[in-house]
């Protein structure tokens, strides 16, 4: 029974290959690299792009299935740093040495952006994923019911946040006993 588990563990980025997340990571990251080098030399962008485009379709099923995968561990700071951190760093500093290897441009620019991208779509992805969006396997929707559900969970995924921090920002009243008050006379 053991040894089936990590054979399961094991072979679960083979098994469930995340075609949702590698078609949508094919299709924005393509935009953002399009955006990005609109001023580079036509043959440059094309170069970038079709490294990229091959980069993201072999690693994003993977990765994003591992992603899912992670979503069960515990401690749960545990699997959102493995979600959010580890996961989408890893595949960003592969891509960056690749580009590094493969281009010979100045990508610091690029590679900022990029970095700031990573982090904030792999919080979206724990966000969705949390909210039981983006799934694959037993416990997955449909794509078009993911994509139905992305305009309140975009909104729940800024308004969380904005509304943590107004409780925190907000003065406390200091609630005082009678008997408290009467020591602090």
């Amino acid at each position: 029974m053991r040894n089936r588990r990590h054979r399961d563990a094991l072979l679960f980025p083979l098994t469930h290959w995340h075609w949702k997340a590698a078609l949508l990571t094919a299709i924005f990251r393509a935009g953002a690299c399009m955006a990005a080098l609109y001023r580079s030399p036509l043959h440059a962008r094309e170069h970038f792009g079709m490294v990229e485009a091959a980069y993201v379709l072999a690693t994003a099923g993977i990765l994003s299935a591992w992603q899912q995968q992670a979503l069960g561990l515990k401690p749960r700071c545990l699997a959102w740093a493995i979600i959010v951190l580890a996961i989408p760093l890893g595949s960003l500093a592969a891509d960056s040495a690749l580009h590094l290897w493969l281009d010979t441009g100045n990508m610091l620019a690029l590679g900022l952006g990029a970095l700031a991208g990573t982090l904030i779509s792999s919080m979206f992805h724990w966000h969705l994923m949390r909210n039981g969006a983006m799934l694959i396997g037993n416990s997955s929707r449909s794509l078009r019911d993911d994509l139905r559900s992305m305009p309140r969970l975009a909104f729940t995924f800024v308004a969380q946040p904005v509304g943590w921090l107004a409780a925190r920002l907000r003065p406390q009243p200091i609630d005082l006993e009678a008997e408290d008050f009467e020591v602090a006379i």
